[in-house]
């Protein structure tokens, strides 16, 4: 990847996008907390807005960024948010800032955020070379990890410098950077596809998912995705609960849980390139995912003290390093697989499918672990977290 300068444009963007999105989700609760006096309600409703936002439009949006240019799009989006979030401090020094103001910034950086995701896979296959393709994710892949561990320290040291309205335009700001780097990309875009005029607006809109259920292998990738994804969901709060009440961790300490582990992560993410060159996709996804489980049954078994912290954090290391590997191959895979005029479909399915299964599986895990305790819910957890490997193709799939 090294002189591939519109590849790191384009990275730089996606990188840039994806911390100021960490950031704002620390700031603007804040913000409703502090200047606004949001009650608990208010709280989880201004989450419930993104949550909501990202099921309702994932289809849609897929369907208008598919058939248009992907760099507008993009650029577009990043402007959205820019807006959205620079009205807030804006609205809070003339002393107009109001509660439904800040959903609607929600729902509009919800809305940017799927059309920028979906346009950035789209457009990084016709940026990529096919062989370049998985050292090209494992790079976004690890960026996204380090965005996961720094970004809400960073937002809660920039609301501590700044306030959260400061923060709030600092981070309206990237978005700006964002469309910058995009805007710099030199590589001409190819044309989008054409839309088939034969197709009801029903199909058309599903065309992703009608694709990725007639593949075999994607099919059962995005099944195994959506169990993963939802078994780590269900243990989230969980393992919240279970690190400062039965553990006695302090905050500091939950913290470092938190973020230092996510180096795994970018660890993962940057040997999957090698990992598939030498063992092909299939093989690496399916014994990344093998291997991702294991290290769950650390955590449940830990023990108050410094042995327990060591143990907690080599187990959520582990997971996020194997976890990662298998992540970069699956879209790396996903991208060859699907064709052009798919691409944006097929991406925000998976977003889609995230968004509308982990509050599920968080509401399981929470009634579960009311009834019998954080231990078991989070042995349960792992045991489902090992057992998503089983439902992905052990072998190469050569069609539908």
């Amino acid at each position: 990847m090294r002189g591939h300068r519109d590849f790191q444009r384009l990275w730089a963007g996606m990188a840039v996008s994806q911390l100021g999105s960490a950031v704002g989700g620390v700031a603007l609760p804040i913000v409703a907390v502090t200047d606004m006096h949001a009650s608990t309600f208010q709280i989880s409703l201004l989450a419930a807005f993104t949550a909501v936002t990202t099921a309702l439009l994932a289809f849609p949006m897929g369907n208008f960024v598919e058939f248009r240019r992907k760099r507008p799009v993009m650029i577009a989006a990043d402007v959205a948010r820019f807006v959205s979030l620079a009205s807030v401090p804006l609205a809070g020094l003339l002393h107009a800032l109001t509660f439904a103001q800040l959903c609607v910034v929600a729902v509009i950086n919800a809305t940017s955020g799927i059309a920028f995701g979906g346009a950035a896979q789209a457009h990084l296959k016709a940026l990529v070379s096919p062989e370049r393709l998985v050292d090209a994710n494992g790079r976004l892949e690890s960026t996204n990890w380090l965005r996961m561990s720094v970004g809400p320290s960073l937002g809660g040291a920039l609301v501590g410098l700044l306030t959260a309205l400061g923060t709030l335009l600092i981070d309206a700001v990237s978005f700006l950077a964002s469309a910058l780097a995009v805007r710099l990309i030199r590589q001409p875009e190819p044309a989008p596809p054409v839309r088939d005029g034969e197709r009801s607006r029903r199909s058309e809109l599903a065309g992703g998912l009608h694709f990725v259920w007639g593949h075999q292998a994607l099919r059962n990738m995005l099944i195994s995705w959506v169990c993963f994804a939802g078994a780590t969901a269900m243990s989230g709060p969980v393992t919240t609960i279970f690190y400062l009440r039965e553990l006695h961790f302090t905050a500091f300490q939950y913290g470092l849980l938190m973020g230092l582990p996510s180096l795994g992560g970018v660890a993962g993410a940057r040997l999957a390139r090698r990992m598939v060159a030498r063992f092909g996709p299939v093989r690496v996804l399916w014994w990344a995912s093998l291997l991702r489980g294991p290290w769950n049954f650390l955590i449940p078994l830990a023990t108050p003290g410094l042995a327990g912290l060591v143990q907690c954090g080599i187990g959520f290391a582990g997971l996020l390093f194997f976890a990662a590997m298998a992540n970069s191959t699956m879209a790396s895979y996903r991208q060859l697989t699907t064709p052009n005029h798919l691409m944006s479909r097929v991406s925000t399915l998976w977003v889609f499918a995230t968004t509308v299964a982990q509050p599920l599986f968080i509401l399981v895990g929470g009634l579960m672990a009311a009834q019998l305790g954080s231990r078991v819910t989070l042995v349960v957890s792992a045991i489902l977290v090992c057992g998503t490997a089983f439902l992905l193709p052990r072998q190469e799939i050569t069609g539908p």
